[in-house]
């Protein structure tokens, strides 16, 4: 779905995604950190392409490019979106290069905000591949509740069907992990 919605904070932006970043996006990722995703990892640069198109047509789906400084650095989104309801955070992956910094805390304060303050959502949900320890991990430290796996819930890149780890953020949660995201970011 095309939108219009910047979000920034301390040199990190996300901002639409558009076929265009394939190239850019193509040079930060890797079959290995492709892993966690759904489908296959798109091998060329119009591979890359078509993948983000799909991304950006589908409907009620908002997708971002993720940049740091300037440079493009990965990718997320915003899907199943159901009005006054809910909301779920995924398609995320990044540069190894900024595994372990600010950037994912800082994207994912950038998105929640926005969720529950402007989309007004009560519940946003996050969720990994089973397999995917360092995601599990990273989900967990933003403060969202572990609900648990989802068993054979989807199809995933090596052509395997995935257990998916679900999360969740609930409205009356929001204030406490925001809290602790910001602690995080400047502490």
């Amino acid at each position: 779905m095309h939108h219009d919605v910047t979000l920034s904070r301390d040199g990190i932006v996300l901002r639409p995604l558009t076929p265009a970043d394939a190239p850019a996006l193509r040079t930060v990722v890797d079959e290995e950190t492709w892993g966690g995703m759904s489908v296959p990892f798109p091998r060329t640069d119009a591979e890359m392409a078509a993948h983000l198109q799909t991304l950006v047509g589908a409907d009620g789906l908002l997708a971002f490019a993720v940049e740091q400084d300037g440079e493009l650095v990965g990718r997320t989104t915003f899907y199943d979106y159901v009005p006054g309801l809910r909301v779920e955070i995924g398609n995320t992956i990044y540069a190894r290069t900024v595994w372990g910094t600010t950037l994912n805390p800082t994207a994912k304060l950038l998105l929640l905000t926005h969720a529950f303050e402007e989309m007004q959502v009560g519940r946003v949900a996050l969720r990994c591949d089973s397999r995917n320890r360092r995601s599990h991990d990273a989900i967990r430290r933003l403060g969202a509740t572990y609900e648990g796996t989802l068993r054979r819930f989807r199809p995933s890149a090596d052509g395997s069907i995935a257990d998916v780890d679900y999360f969740s953020v609930l409205a009356e949660e929001w204030p406490d992990v925001r809290a602790g995201l910001e602690a995080r970011l400047t502490g």
